[in-house]
C-alpha cells in the first residue's frame, strides 16, 4: 500500500467475546497512524480494567507478519519479546503449530502418514512501533482478519474490508478521522428489582438476591444491602461494578 497516503480504508473492529460480531467500524486514511485507530476503539475491558486501578497501557496489532506494538507509555510492556522468544527457543514446536494453522489439521495427519515433500517455514516476523507505523506503510490483504491484543489477554479480530482512494465527498478535513461509522448498541441488563433502571452493580452468591448473578440499579442495590445508618448489612455474598456490553 506504498504512496497510497490519501487511501480511505474501511476498517472493521469485532467484538472480543461475541464471535464475529462486529463492534465498530472506522474509516481511516492510509497516512495514518495504528495509534490514531487503537485510541478510537471501545471496549468494556479497558473501562473494567481502569475503574479497577489496573489499566494496562500496553497493546498491539498483528498484521501479516509485523508486530505494532503500543510503547507510547513508559510502563508499557513489549508484549511481542516473549513472543519472539518462544519462537527462537521452540523452532520445531512452533513451525509444527504454524503448519496446523495454515493447513489444518487433517491434511497434517494425511502429510504423517503419505509425507510431502513441500517444506513449510516460518512468516519472517517482524515489531515496529505503533505510534511511528502508518497504514499506507504496511502490506495487507482486504478482507483477511488481524489481531488487536491489549490488556493482558483480550483479543479482536480487524478486518481491513475496503480501500479506495480519497473523494470529494468524503469529509475534508483530515483532523475527523478516524470516523466512526458504525457502533454497536449496548445489550441493556434491567435491574432484577424494580425493572426499571440499567444494572450498575452484579452480585454472585447473594442470599437475598433474587436471582445468582443478580444485577442491581445503584438505588435498589443500596436499599437492600445497607442501613439507613450506612452500614453493610451481611457479607456474604461478592459485589462487582457491571458494565453493559
Amino acid at each position: 500500500m506504498e504512496h497510497y497516503e490519501d487511501a480511505v480504508l474501511c476498517i472493521e473492529i469485532y467484538h472480543s467475546r461475541r464471535t464475529w460480531v462486529k463492534a465498530q467500524e472506522f474509516l481511516v486514511l492510509g497516512r495514518q497512524t495504528l495509534t490514531e485507530l487503537r485510541d478510537n476503539i471501545c471496549c468494556a475491558t479497558d473501562q473494567v480494567m481502569q475503574k479497577a486501578g489496573k489499566h494496562n497501557p500496553s497493546g498491539y496489532i498483528l498484521i501479516e507478519d509485523v508486530f505494532c506494538n503500543d510503547l507510547r507509555d513508559p510502563s508499557a510492556i513489549d508484549y511481542s519479546k516473549p513472543i519472539f522468544d518462544w519462537l527462537r527457543n521452540s523452532k520445531d514446536d512452533a513451525l509444527e503449530k504454524w503448519e496446523c494453522i495454515i493447513s489444518g489439521d487433517l491434511q497434517q495427519k494425511q502429510k504423517a502418514l503419505l509425507g510431502d515433500p513441500t517444506i513449510s517455514h516460518l512468516p519472517h516476523f517482524k515489531a515496529v512501533d505503533m505510534h511511528k507505523t502508518r497504514f499506507c506503510d504496511l502490506q495487507f490483504r482486504l478482507g483477511a482478519g488481524y489481531l488487536y491484543c491489549h490488556q493482558g489477554d483480550c483479543r479482536h479480530t480487524i478486518v481491513i474490508r475496503d480501500m479506495r482512494l480519497f473523494h470529494p465527498e468524503d469529509v475534508g478535513d483530515r483532523a475527523a478521522y478516524p470516523i466512526l461509522t458504525f457502533q454497536l448498541k449496548s445489550r441493556v441488563q434491567k435491574c432484577c428489582v424494580c425493572k426499571i433502571y440499567r444494572a450498575t452493580k452484579v452480585t454472585v452468591d447473594d442470599k437475598w438476591a433474587p436471582e445468582n448473578p443478580c444485577y442491581f440499579c445503584d438505588n435498589c442495590y443500596f436499599l437492600l444491602h445497607y442501613s439507613e445508618d450506612g452500614s453493610l448489612l451481611y457479607k456474604e455474598f461478592s459485589v462487582y461494578d457491571y458494565h453493559h456490553e
